[in-house]
């Protein structure tokens, strides 16, 4: 069986997380896709963190170190690697060659990069009528901010997620992970396969701008509604519901471990009193409908927490979901990665890589007999002879020629 956009080729200038992203998302489908690198300024995710980078590692470029970065091993399986310097003509023509044979063309880099380069959506169309070119940077490629710098945190900001979230009282939580990059990457993958099928039914392809500070307002919709139609902000709540209660993350037995617990009906709080003893407090007026345990929650939390402090979350878990109350244990990494769901689903994958050795990659987040194997990471400049003597058919002296003036490089 074929995959699901088999025969499909993407031609990539991505960096950071939400371009590989999109990327990984079309690759696990079955494109084909070729990101384009330079071994003379490698993006932003080959850099390794402080806590990971070796000690006595004294070339930033050095393969054994740009290969084994911990973002590279996951974002870039399927992928094929090609590196060309597009500071130079030679490597400018050969991208276009590239793209005169491929049907998607994707990038992430702020909108002066591509024009600066002569690879803009009018110069692109020159050399394939039909490519479909998607952009994805921060602010998108118009308006007044649309050459600003940004990463994850700097979309989230402008995005209106950062200042939604965090305790009463307190200033806006900046998250430990971004969700500008994924969804982003999410609707940056999704407007290509909208982009293929008009394609396919009109033969014209088209140029598509996906500015990811206006892909997160699609996750605060309650407080985008808030303002819009009552003309007031939404407070900040911590981990609190504007409905259900209790609705918290509770401490249980051991060192840093916990619960999260929503309850959405009477009927499941009574469920959860059963599961818990029914202690008498839970009698109490104060909590004998949904909006008396709303309006008195912190007190109930406090009595909650009485009871999970007990039990381990894992156990928790068990006993209020087997009689009907959402609840699930707050993973560290080594509980996710070794978590009997997360193994029995697949979605942690050993793979063995040819310069990293033994190195784990998550697939995407779903299941299909068409999309069920995830081929190896690459590492940088991998698939030139791939690239370049096989797809476009370029004889060995010249390819030595383009390696030796380090066009292809």
């Amino acid at each position: 069986m074929g995959k699901l956009i088999e025969g499909v080729r993407v031609i990539a200038l991505t960096q950071a997380w939400a371009g590989p992203w999109a990327l990984a998302l079309l690759a696990d489908m079955g494109a084909e896709v070729i990101r384009v690198e330079s071994q003379r300024k490698p993006g932003t995710e080959h850099k390794q963190s402080p806590a990971t980078a070796s000690a006595d590692a004294s070339d930033a470029g050095d393969e054994s170190e740009v290969s084994q970065s911990i973002p590279l091993r996951s974002l870039y399986r399927g992928m094929k690697s090609c590196t060309i310097d597009l500071k130079q003509p030679e490597g400018v023509e050969n991208f276009k060659k590239l793209v005169k044979i491929s049907d998607v063309v994707l990038e992430n880099n702020a909108p002066r990069v591509m024009p600066s380069l002569g690879l803009d959506y009018a110069a692109l169309k020159e050399v394939k009528p039909d490519i479909i070119m998607v952009s994805m940077p921060g602010f998108g490629t118009t308006g007044p901010d649309k050459d600003y710098v940004s990463y994850a945190s700097t979309v989230g900001a402008v995005g209106g997620l950062i200042a939604s979230f965090g305790y009463p009282g307190e200033e806006p939580a900046q998250p430990g992970v971004h969700p500008g990059d994924p969804v982003g990457g999410a609707y940056g993958a999704l407007v290509v396969l909208a982009a293929l099928s008009y394609r396919q039914r009109t033969g014209k392809g088209q140029y598509l701008d996906v500015a990811q500070t206006e892909a997160l307002p699609t996750l605060i919709p309650e407080v985008i509604m808030e303002y819009v139609m009552n003309g007031r902000f939404r407070p900040t709540m911590g981990n609190r519901d504007e409905i259900m209660a209790p609705h918290q993350c509770y401490k249980c037995k051991g060192e840093d471990n916990w619960v999260a617990i929503a309850v959405g009906t009477d009927e499941e709080w009574s469920a959860l009193c059963r599961a818990m003893g029914n202690p008498d407090w839970s009698k109490e007026q104060r909590f004998s409908d949904q909006y008396s345990r709303w309006q008195n929650q912190e007190e109930l939390d406090k009595l909650i927490t009485e009871w999970t402090k007990n039990f381990a979350h894992y156990e928790v878990m068990q006993k209020l979901q087997e009689v009907g109350v959402a609840a699930g244990p707050s993973l560290n990494m080594e509980e996710l990665v070794n978590d009997p769901q997360i193994k029995e689903r697949g979605v942690f994958i050993e793979q063995d890589h040819s310069v990293a050795g033994k190195v784990i990659v998550f697939r995407s987040p779903w299941k299909s007999a068409l999309t069920e194997t995830l081929p190896p990471v690459p590492y940088l400049g991998e698939h030139n002879s791939y690239v370049f003597k096989e797809l476009l058919g370029m004889p060995d002296e010249e390819f030595d020629r383009l390696i030796s003036e380090k066009v292809i490089h």
